[in-house]
């Protein structure tokens, strides 16, 4: 064998065995085992640590206060941690993101209270906020032609993102992970028109329904056009929120989703999948095993945050029947019933067991099944990332 060969050979083993985490997470998005399971933290809006969450780490660690933390998501509490933190945990993903729409558009009452772009009014409930007066009342459609709305053709809302993103794809081997920030199609117009009047609308007031629908689709394939066009070529992920599921079951049966929803989806992933090459994460909570084979025929190729204690989520099922067909980006351990509770041993027990199941043949990504609550101490917190380190290799 020539020593050329050779070397070549050499060159293959050795990217095989050191991976950058763009190389990690390319890989095993295309159902290949690489070095290490990626982990991921700041990646979405879904995949975050809480304000109360994260101050308590880092005073846990020792790590100076982060006075002015960056919100991800205002209504969920939800900040984007600092690199320190970051670099700490070996996380895989950096993220470029839009403007929440979500945040307050004007001031904020005494009692906490605000409104957002659309019109929604939220106030603190303990460490969230609840929607307390939805902007769509009527029903009618002559109210949305009228209804408070944000400005989704301006290009404000992307200034600086490329060069951003630019920046990061050329000077670190990091994977790069976009969000725009929408309302998804389902989920928004739930929160519009309150859940349960839209329920109502899609047995009762279609044609109402319909347009909503169709508004709130276009407004998420516009600012996917104009946030693609600026940034597309540097991604690796891209990721879109829908929840259609609650933990017994889908909020609508599958055959509504069929009707109403699916093809929106598809269109919106349709548009993402023609401006980049990379990949479509959904985050859709709760039980969504009956729409998996839905979501891969639209163009899915990543389902986050995979809720294990939502009816029929069992990851091993889920590994066993859609594995192959796609990626799961969470689900390392529950935050409802285990991440709280559990001790450190029984949290680096988990997390070993859940990689030893997803791991296998590539395809995931390791995060818990939800953001990281408030309500969980910084021991487990840390605990939680120093397994997922500990357990990441594919070759022990």
């Amino acid at each position: 064998m020539s020593f050329l060969k050779l070397w070549l050979e050499f060159l293959v083993l050795f990217k095989g065995v050191f991976m950058n985490s763009r190389e990690r997470i390319i890989a095993t998005l295309n159902h290949k085992e690489p070095d290490k399971v990626p982990i991921d933290l700041n990646g979405t809006n879904c995949t975050s640590l809480t304000r109360t969450a994260y101050n308590n780490l880092r005073k846990y660690l020792n790590i100076e206060e982060d006075k002015n933390p960056n919100i991800s998501t205002m209504v969920m509490d939800t900040v984007r941690a600092k690199e320190d933190i970051l670099q700490l945990y070996e996380i895989d993903t950096r993220s470029i993101y839009m403007k929440d729409p979500l945040e307050s558009s004007g001031e904020t009452e005494e009692n906490g209270s605000f409104g957002d772009i659309y019109g929604i009014r939220w106030r603190p409930a303990s460490y969230y906020y609840d929607a307390i007066e939805r902007p769509l009342k009527e029903g009618t459609i002559e109210e949305l032609k009228r209804a408070k709305w944000e400005n989704y053709f301006d290009k404000r809302k992307v200034q600086g993102l490329r060069e951003k993103a630019k920046w990061i794809y050329k000077n670190t081997g990091y994977c790069l992970v976009t969000d725009i920030h929408s309302l998804g199609p389902f989920e928004g117009g739930c929160m519009l028109r309150g859940y349960e009047n839209f329920l109502m609308d899609l047995c009762l007031n279609q044609k109402y329904a319909t347009a909503l629908l169709d508004k709130l689709t276009e407004t998420a394939m516009v600012k996917w056009d104009m946030l693609l066009e600026e940034v597309g070529e540097y991604m690796q992920v891209v990721a879109s929120g829908d929840d259609v599921g609650m933990q017994t079951s889908t909020y609508i049966s599958p055959q509504m989703y069929r009707r109403f929803i699916k093809p929106l989806h598809k269109k919106i992933f349709d548009l993402v999948h023609s401006k980049t090459e990379a990949k479509v994460f959904l985050h859709s909570c709760g039980s969504v095993y009956d729409l998996i084979p839905d979501f891969i025929e639209e163009g899915v190729d990543i389902l986050n945050p995979v809720q294990r204690s939502a009816a029929k989520m069992d990851i091993v099922k889920l590994k066993k029947e859609f594995g192959k067909d796609i990626c799961f980006w969470g689900g390392g351990i529950d935050v409802q019933k285990q991440l709280p509770f559990y001790s450190l041993k029984e949290i680096e027990e988990e997390v070993k067991k859940t990689i030893e199941i997803m791991a296998i043949g590539g395809g995931y990504i390791f995060f818990p099944s939800h953001n990281i609550q408030a309500d969980v101490s910084p021991d487990r917190i840390d605990c939680l990332f120093k397994s997922a380190i500990k357990y990441r290799n594919y070759r022990n």
